[in-house]
């Protein structure tokens, strides 16, 4: 008897807890504009990805609808050549067709839009607008621009994120978006931090001049602010904690500043934020624990990419305990796993034994390609929705 009354109780279990991962822990889906599938390329494409994700249990798919400052909608910001070559093939709009068509099958659509990290595009619109101050600069007044291609962080050229000018200009492009699409979930920002370099310092006082952010207008409103120069001052730690959270603040102000423009219009805000949660803050100055703690974003998405399973772990345990009254989604580096499917199988299962309150596989481009992947991924979505 107590064998049998053990068993039910298992079962009970396993069946209530089944119901946690379709009910109250979505699965997500980010989708790269570019890329070996080039995905927003065709209807073909885009059709076959939403028949995936379907078939993969996705609920909340991540769109990259801006990058590099080029648009896969019709910006008047950012350089949108490649939403007018799909309209001028098609004749429909590619993110409103994908919102259309993901909606009738269940799912929400997130506008994923890459921030301050623009790639290699020394064309960009919002170069050719503010002209090359608005990049970033290190410690030692080397604009990121001169920076050889193979030392670029992130492999690309960065706006500096303390230019009002630069944050002007993307809240615009992400009003535009939102004011366009008015059936879209809600925004997702990417690269809002400042670039920093491995092995990274722990703030300015240890950089050495090797830290970003000496921006133009970042370093001249410090300077009337404070009386203190980035680059000449003495590097106590008070000056340094001082430049060091003033970079810092930025960051946070802008964020604030795209919430404030998703609640205008009723949509959510969610980032794809550095795991790490001291490195992001001390060298990235992306301070998503505070964005939590004072709920001005809605859910982060912590980029937790390793092959290492316990490493994982750790990592998805330190970000959700700090989520204070806001969300934790976990992002899981699928691309690394594509010879160890059940290791992405494992972290899955870690991240929601652990409380996560989404899960975001990254990225559709090699998750496709992968029918090893895809099955794990499709049975995880299965037994969890039983």
């Amino acid at each position: 008897m107590k064998k049998f009354f053990g068993g039910l109780i298992f079962v009970i279990l396993f069946v209530c807890n089944s119901h946690l991962f379709a009910e109250n822990t979505p699965l997500g889906l980010w989708v790269e504009c570019e890329g070996r599938l080039a995905t927003l390329s065709s209807v073909d494409k885009i059709d076959q990805m939403i028949a995936d994700a379907k078939s993969l249990g996705i609920k909340d798919l991540f769109i990259q609808v801006h990058r590099g400052n080029r648009a896969w909608f019709d910006s008047s910001y950012a350089d949108c050549a490649p939403y007018k070559k799909f309209v001028d093939k098609y004749k429909v709009d590619p993110v409103k067709y994908i919102i259309d068509k993901a909606g009738k099958n269940g799912m929400n659509v997130h506008l994923w839009i890459n921030t301050f990290r623009i790639k290699k595009n020394i064309n960009a619109p919002i170069i050719k607008a503010l002209g090359t101050k608005i990049l970033t600069r290190d410690g030692k007044k080397r604009l990121i621009l001169n920076y050889p291609k193979q030392d670029l962080p992130d492999g690309g050229y960065w706006l500096d994120p303390a230019d009002l000018q630069v944050q002007d200009y993307l809240i615009k492009l992400i009003d535009e978006a939102v004011i366009k699409y008015p059936n879209c979930t809600g925004i997702h920002l990417d690269f809002v931090r400042y670039p920093y370099r491995v092995p990274f310092y722990p703030g300015s006082q240890w950089a050495a001049g090797h830290g970003f952010g000496y921006g133009v207008d970042s370093v001249n409103r410090f300077k009337q602010k404070t009386g203190l120069d980035p680059f000449s001052m003495e590097l106590t730690r008070e000056n340094a904690q001082l430049w060091d959270n003033w970079r810092r603040d930025h960051v946070t102000s802008f964020v604030k500043r795209v919430k404030e423009t998703c609640a205008k219009r009723n949509k959510i805000l969610s980032t794809a934020s550095v795991c790490w949660a001291d490195r992001a803050y001390l060298s990235a100055f992306q301070d998503w624990r505070r964005w939590l703690e004072d709920g001005i974003v809605d859910f982060i998405s912590t980029m937790n990419y390793s092959t290492d399973n316990r490493f994982a772990r750790y990592i998805s345990r330190e970000a959700i305990t700090s989520k204070a009254g806001s969300k934790v989604y976990v992002g899981l580096g699928a691309y690394l796993l594509t010879k160890k499917p059940l290791s992405l199988s494992e972290q899955i299962d870690d991240a929601l034994e652990l409380g996560a309150d989404g899960v975001i596989l990254f990225s559709y481009d090699v998750i496709k390609p992968n029918p090893e992947l895809m099955e794990v991924i499709r049975d995880k979505s299965k037994s969890n929705s039983q």
